[in-house]
């Protein structure tokens, strides 16, 4: 018996090796399956604990997130701030308002839009003042879609779409819109483009809803889904008739932004309904009156309706505090308004405009105008045109005409000349003399001044142009002395723009340079050939007063805001600015300051006198009309003479010859006034 087991040996067919390969493979198979399932099961494991932390433990997490997706933010324009006078009187304000404001509801359909607007035409007012004629041709588009393509020919609908769309504008007259179009399709059609073109924020539909409306509105609130009554504001006038011009607009929320700045002010964050300042004051500080903006959230729930919150309040703008005295402004504006009741200045005359500025400091105490209407007579304010009108001064121009004759070395002190009743003879021309046909005699600069004399004008003209005066003879000058006086009566403040702080001011009219003959030099000497605004006229005598500082006239005077005490915390104040100075020819100066007085102690501008000490120049210009002759008469002056403290610029157009100058009365009122409300300083 053998100790040792020998193993079989075994011999695998193909058959056996197959079998023990698939074996083999089938195991590795089923291990890793295995593991596969682990790693499943333990995967779906933590996915199922994330979720449930999810759901439970971050619940409120994922709620805020998805409330933010959905919710959008909007601002709204605030309160702007108040305009007063200097001594604290409220000019212009707000006013609550309320209003129905749609805010957008998403897709929204037609039919649902047209059951809002029903409603709403029905039962509140619609107002449709501000609709433009292009706006109307939209609506007829919109509404006669037909009758509005068969304006154009085959050919011409075939073009594309701008350029059809462009021609139907074109096509359609102002008479096919009154025909096509009622009052309610108007109102049907203004507010279907508001809601259909308001597919994100809001936009107002209506203002100044009555109380009554307004709970119409809101009891009816399911009806008129994505409309709410909301407390708004307007911008009002404490005093709607005088000096609304210079104060100045601002839109409404149904306006928006203006066409010509509303890619600017969309630039600064402005909404395109927001309210802004167009025009006046309201246009030139805006960035003073304007508040900090809103902020409301819309969301919206499952059916597309808006959910809307308040997110911010903002804050109110700055209020502003104009340098304007409101009681001797409405003093001056019924004076002006008596004259022009009376027509003593004739048919022509349908303008009068004065103005009194700091001569110091260039603040503008009063700026009163009127204008009549021709047709009418109707009188209304009219005080922008201080700076918007221009005209033919007169005499009052001859101060600086000695200023240029100082300043280029026509003359020294104590020069005369002779104003005879030959006065000058000019060929081809009529002779030109002063008011006082037998002549003024001999006369020196001073007295040139306060008696008013033409003629020593005329030869201060002769010499700037280098002329050499024979009677009866052509008068040869250089045509650079239209430049050189233009300029220096710049230097003053005439023929140049004043920088007074508004959105526009006209500058005037320049005589035309092909007409730079002898005889027109002489007219522009004596203020009929240039035109200048009543402001000017104002910066020029103030500029005189003063010695010759040219300074910006301003009616901003400073703006601040109120603590709910009422106590007024300043934030920014005007700075004196002086835009020229030639106090340097202080011998010019004060020869006509010495004229100009004499002019009021004995002169032609006497009657202007009183116990403030004035000084001031009287001017006629002749203005034809239809072959007769009108004057527009004016005034510029100061007061006291030592010691100026104001400053006074008046202009009444087209008067009769025979008629009073409204300038005078009107002139003496203001400084009367004036020293009696401030009295007069001592030096």
């Amino acid at each position: 018996m053998s100790f040792w087991k020998k193993n079989q040996i075994r011999f695998d067919g193909k058959k056996e090796v197959e079998t023990r390969l698939k074996n083999q493979t089938d195991n590795v198979i089923s291990r890793r399956f295995k593991i596969l399932m682990v790693g499943v099961a333990i995967g779906g494991a933590i996915l199922l604990i994330r979720l449930f932390m999810t759901q439970i433990g971050q619940k409120d997490y994922y709620a805020t997130k998805l409330s933010q997706y959905n919710t959008s933010i909007f601002t709204s324009d605030t309160f702007r701030g108040n305009i007063y006078d200097r001594n604290y009187n409220r000019l212009v304000y707000n006013k609550n308002i309320n209003c129905a404001t749609y805010y957008a509801v998403k897709n929204i359909q037609p039919e649902e839009i047209e059951v809002i607007i029903n409603f709403l035409i029905n039962n509140v007012t619609v107002d449709t003042s501000d609709v433009k004629s292009r706006d109307k041709k939209d609506y007829l588009i919109k509404k006669d879609e037909k009758f509005v393509k068969s304006l154009l020919t085959a050919e011409e609908l075939k073009q594309d779409s701008d350029t059809v769309y462009k021609l139907q504008i074109d096509r359609i007259t102002d008479e096919m819109l009154n025909q096509k179009l009622s009052e309610n399709d108007i109102k049907y059609y203004m507010l279907y483009f508001k809601i259909a073109n308001c597919t994100r924020g809001s936009t107002v539909l209506l203002e100044g809803l009555s109380i009554k409306e307004a709970s119409i509105i809101g009891e009816n609130s399911s009806l008129l889904r994505g409309i709410k009554v909301t407390n708004d504001w307007s911008r009002e006038y404490t005093y709607k008739n005088s000096l609304t011009q210079v104060l100045g607009k601002v839109t409404t929320k149904k306006q928006g932004l203006p066409a010509n700045t509303k890619d600017i002010l969309l630039a600064e964050d402005y909404n395109n309904d927001a309210r802004v300042g167009v025009s006046g004051l309201e246009a030139q500080y805006e960035h003073i009156l304007s508040g900090d903006n809103a902020k409301y959230s819309i969301s919206y729930d499952g059916n597309g309706t808006p959910i809307v919150q308040s997110v911010s309040s903002g804050s109110k703008g700055n209020n502003m505090r104009i340098t304007i005295d409101w009681e001797l402004q409405e003093i001056l504006n019924k004076d002006i308004e008596e004259f022009l009741k009376n027509r003593s200045g004739g048919p022509h005359n349908n303008h009068i405009f004065i103005t009194l500025m700091n001569p110091n400091n260039g603040e503008i105490v009063a700026m009163a105008g009127k204008k009549r209407d021709t047709k009418t007579g109707e009188i209304s304010d009219f005080a922008a045109g201080n700076y918007l009108y221009a005209y033919a001064i007169g005499s009052t121009f001859k101060s600086a005409t000695i200023y240029t004759a100082f300043k280029e070395n026509l003359i020294t002190k104590n020069t005369y000349f002779n104003d005879t009743a030959d006065g000058i003879q000019i060929k081809g021309t009529p002779v030109k003399r002063s008011w006082n046909k037998s002549g003024l005699g001999r006369l020196n600069e001073i007295q040139a001044l306060a008696q008013s004399s033409n003629v020593y004008m005329f030869y201060v003209a002769i010499k700037l142009g280098g002329g050499v005066y024979v009677p009866r003879e052509t008068l040869n000058i250089d045509p650079k002395a239209f430049d050189i006086l233009r300029k220096d009566a710049g230097e003053l403040g005439l023929g140049v723009k004043t920088g007074l702080d508004v959105p526009k001011e006209e500058l005037g009219y320049r005589g035309d340079v092909t007409k730079r003959q002898g005889g027109n030099l002489l007219d522009f000497a004596i203020g009929q050939y240039d035109t200048y605004t009543p402001m000017q006229m104002a910066q020029y005598v103030s500029t005189i007063a003063n010695g010759g500082k040219r300074i910006q006239p301003h009616l901003f005077m400073d703006s601040f805001t109120e603590t709910e005490e009422g106590e007024k915390i300043s934030l920014l104040q005007h700075k004196v600015k002086v835009l020229d100075d030639v106090s340097s020819y202080t011998l010019a100066f004060e020869r006509v300051q010495t004229g100009f007085r004499e002019g009021c102690v004995s002169g032609l501008a006497k009657s202007i006198n009183g116990s403030y000490q004035a000084a001031g120049k009287t001017g006629t210009a002749q203005v034809m009309i239809k072959g007769e002759e009108y004057q527009n008469r004016a005034f510029v002056g100061y007061a006291p003479y030592d010691n100026p403290q104001i400053a006074v610029a008046c202009m009444s157009d087209t008067q009769t010859r025979t008629s009073t100058s409204a300038c005078n009365g009107l002139s003496k009122t203001a400084f009367t006034k004036y020293f009696e409300k401030y009295g007069v300083k001592s030096e």
